[in-house]
């Protein structure tokens, strides 16, 4: 199951489910599925700050696991909507819900359907998504001897992806 198969079966499971999204490390959006025919209450470049934010208190809460057991989520309750974020695997679920949802149940729901979807699902990015600008952005910096965590930062792509790339480079040029 690719990462978009993923994504359309979540947004399915539920008709309150407005948005899901699978969000890198980094905060870079990997891949998304809209419900037809909603209007998009994030305009402009919020939504990408609000993906980079997500990923960040992940990453943040993520530090207190060894006292407080596994993260499993974070919620973001609005007026408008409701916010999951998700980690799962090396990336974070994002999914926007309408506002008069039961988030227990909603989570559960989601939980289970991850659980059933997590072993055939390969969400490691398929290097063919990403742009060949950025294929030659990251083979320029590998070529200059840069680390692959500064090329992560430098392109907006998790380390794995990078070093994903830097293997595929590598191999082409010997």
């Amino acid at each position: 199951m690719n990462d978009l198969e993923f994504l359309n079966g979540l947004l399915a499971m539920n008709p309150s489910f407005r948005f899901s999204g699978l969000v890198e490390k980094s905060g870079h959006l990997c891949a998304s599925v809209f419900r037809q025919g909603l209007n998009e209450h994030l305009k402009g470049r919020n939504p990408e700050i609000s993906y980079s934010q997500s990923a960040y208190i992940v990453e943040l809460r993520k530090i207190f696991e060894s006292e407080l057991g596994n993260l499993h989520s974070i919620v973001y309750v609005y007026d408008k909507v409701i916010m999951f974020s998700i980690p799962i695997k090396n990336h974070i679920v994002v999914i926007s819900t309408d506002k008069n949802i039961d988030i227990n149940s909603v989570f559960e729901q989601v939980q289970s359907f991850i659980k059933n979807s997590e072993s055939e699902l390969d969400i490691q990015l398929d290097v063919k998504n990403i742009s060949q600008e950025k294929k030659e952005s990251v083979r320029n910096l590998y070529d200059s001897g840069i680390s692959e965590e500064m090329i992560a930062e430098q392109v907006d792509l998790n380390l794995a992806t990078i070093k994903s790339l830097v293997k595929i480079i590598a191999t082409k040029t010997d």
